[in-house]
């Protein structure tokens, strides 16, 4: 029986080092400069942004509180500042809350 020489195999072809290497990394998921051309941030979601970081889960509340405030003051657009905020963060709390305020308003009309 005669014998047959199989050199080794290059660490670089073999067939685990297809496996674990790694391709070239695609666009990131919070890119905001995508390729789509979506632009950067709008000033509402970083504003929203900073009042969740210094409000945590009570951001939404405290925002129509707040949004309450500007209406009850007549000022019309810290009031839809503060209604952009909640939309961010929530936008079913804001339809609700701007829902509430057209019902009870319509009210005071009649």
């Amino acid at each position: 029986m005669s014998v047959r020489f199989a050199p080794a195999r290059t660490a670089a072809r073999s067939p685990i080092a297809k496996i674990l290497t790694r391709g070239e990394i695609g666009p990131v998921a919070n890119d905001h400069d995508g390729p789509e051309g979506t632009g950067p941030m709008s000033d509402t979601t970083k504003a929203a942004l900073r009042h969740f970081a210094e409000h945590g889960l009570r951001a939404v509340p405290v925002a129509l509180n707040n949004a309450l405030i500007a209406a009850t003051a007549s000022h019309d657009d810290d009031y839809r500042y503060w209604v952009g905020i909640c939309r961010e963060l929530d936008a079913n709390a804001a339809t609700r809350f701007e829902a509430g305020r057209g019902a009870s308003e319509s009210y005071l009309i009649g």
